[in-house]
């Protein structure tokens, strides 16, 4: 098995997804606020699939949005599924590989946090998004702490036994860009002393 997927796996047995949503709070709700505002603006229902749910916390979350319709999970680590069948027993969550996965059907909102460094070819990720994940005009959004900018986060390989991705805020819009994805935006939210933020990009299809 994949080393991250076992490392996962273990945490979320130790009960460590709990102190990774409340560590990741934060910065999940300025991407929330983005797509809640964007459905606001123009009054439509959406559907939704967070790549990497962990314990299902933010699909329970964009499940509350009144003009959320359906929210599904996906991640590749089996305890953490578990976990989030147990909280949330009517909801909707693949115990997949993310690499390989083939959706049942396409979501009008694709939301990663936290996961798609994870990856030694994130661009791939991003092009099978868009090309069989999202709807037209969907809008992909993720969030991330790992990036070449954010010194602080650049020893969390070694120190948590993980394979990660290295990549500039450049290199991660360059992405977004091949994939096809327009009106591309970025920020880095919730910076503190010599933590730069979550990056956080959203494009639309």
């Amino acid at each position: 098995m994949n080393k991250n997927i076992l490392t996962f796996d273990k945490w979320a047995t130790l009960g460590k997804d709990e102190g990774m949503e409340r560590g990741h709070h934060a910065s999940v709700a300025h991407m929330l606020n983005i797509i809640f505002k964007c459905y606001e603006k123009i009054n439509q229902k959406y559907s939704a699939i967070d790549f990497g749910c962990g314990n299902g916390w933010v699909v329970r979350k964009l499940k509350e949005h009144s003009l959320c319709k359906d929210a599904h999970g996906l991640d590749g680590a089996q305890s953490m599924i578990k976990k989030a069948q147990k909280y949330d027993p009517e909801g909707t969550y693949f115990n997949e590989d993310i690499n390989s996965w083939i959706p049942p059907k396409k979501y009008d909102v694709v939301f990663s946090m936290e996961t798609l460094y994870y990856f030694k070819n994130p661009g791939k990720i991003i092009n099978t998004i868009y090309d069989d994940v999202l709807t037209e005009n969907g809008m992909l959004i993720i969030g991330i702490d790992y990036y070449a900018e954010n010194k602080d986060s650049l020893n969390w390989g070694a120190e948590f036994n993980l394979d990660i991705t290295t990549l500039s805020i450049e290199t991660w819009l360059s992405l977004f860009e091949s994939a096809g994805l327009n009106n591309i935006t970025f920020q880095q939210v919730e910076a503190k002393k010599s933590w730069v933020g979550t990056l956080i990009i959203s494009g639309f299809k």
